[in-house]
């Protein structure tokens, strides 16, 4: 960010830092970072980038303008803490997880049989 943080500001950008990270792991792979495990430098700059935005940004905001109307909105995301598509892409392509994956089902479901598809009720 090319600024010199105050001791407050230093220590926001630590814990943005750490939850960005939180959040890369969740998405790529937990061990990344973990004893010899290493960060891929592609991670680490989206890493650095989301915690630059929190930083300058941290509720989020975006402005809109409709005619001469003009307001703020808190974009999408926990108080500026998310990633934008292609950074998550990013990072899935970076763990590699990319392709399709499977989705867990957790009740099973009934399906009537012919029940109104033949016109007989």
């Amino acid at each position: 960010m090319a600024v010199t943080f105050s001791d407050t500001e230093a220590i926001a950008a630590a814990l943005a830092l750490d939850d960005v990270s939180a959040l890369a792991r969740l998405y790529g792979l937990p061990m990344w970072g973990v004893g010899e495990t290493a960060v891929p430098e592609v991670v680490k700059g989206v890493v650095l980038a989301v915690a630059e935005r929190r930083m300058r940004n941290p509720e989020g905001y975006v402005s809109e303008m409709a005619g001469e109307y003009q307001y703020r909105l808190p974009e999408a995301g926990s108080a500026g803490l998310f990633f934008r598509p292609d950074e998550l892409g990013t990072i899935r392509q970076a763990a590699g997880r990319t392709g399709l994956v499977s989705v867990p089902v957790t009740r099973p479901v009934t399906v009537a049989r012919d029940r109104g598809l033949h016109g007989d009720s």
